[in-house]
């Protein structure tokens, strides 16, 4: 009896550790948002194209991941600042996705407990406008059968990204900008 068990709680360790899953790039699911404060508004965008993969780490493995998101896919609500947005800061004719390479994955106890939301150590580069920067965002990650859900909350400046901070009239937007995400991946076969 002690050793089926124990066999069940070995097997259960394989499973849940060192799986990879595929985030899909369109699903509803995922929203990448980011948020920047004005003197007189609040400017809000998002996008759910963001594509890439998790792989959980293992004893064996580290974990590892790369997320890839289209920037010309952002939408803040009013199409003519999305197009200044495109055209004049982001420039993504130039530089189309932003993509943030996990280089540090560390799962306290060693592994996700299914249906548990919990909070992981994340280190990694963010690539973005022709820039790169290393970041550890706060991110938690919950594993429910086969998905896993990442969240993650960090912020940015525009000027270290070397992207012109935009002004409207007698309005400028922050240098800070607060990101948020939300991605869900499918384990994949």
């Amino acid at each position: 009896m002690r050793t089926t068990f124990l066999l069940l709680v070995a097997a259960a360790h394989i499973c849940l550790a060192g799986d990879m899953f595929t985030i899909v790039q369109g699903s509803s699911a995922n929203l990448v948002k980011f948020i920047s404060n004005a003197p007189l508004e609040q400017v809000i965008g998002h996008t759910s194209m963001a594509t890439g993969y998790v792989t959980l780490p293992d004893g064996a493995q580290a974990g590892q991941g790369e997320v890839h998101v289209d920037l010309s896919s952002l939408d803040t609500g009013l199409s003519l600042r999305n197009k200044h947005m495109r055209e004049n800061h982001l420039e993504t004719d130039k530089y189309p996705e932003a993509v943030f390479q996990l280089t540090t994955l560390t799962v306290p106890a060693g592994q996700l407990k299914d249906g548990e939301r919990t909070a992981v150590q994340v280190t990694g580069t963010l690539s973005l406008h022709g820039q790169s920067k290393l970041i550890s965002p706060v991110t938690w990650m919950t594993r429910q059968a086969d998905e896993l859900t990442i969240e993650s909350d960090f912020t940015i400046t525009l000027s270290e990204f070397n992207i012109t901070r935009p002004e409207f009239l007698v309005l400028k937007l922050s240098d800070e900008q607060q990101i948020s995400v939300k991605l869900v991946g499918r384990k994949s076969s």
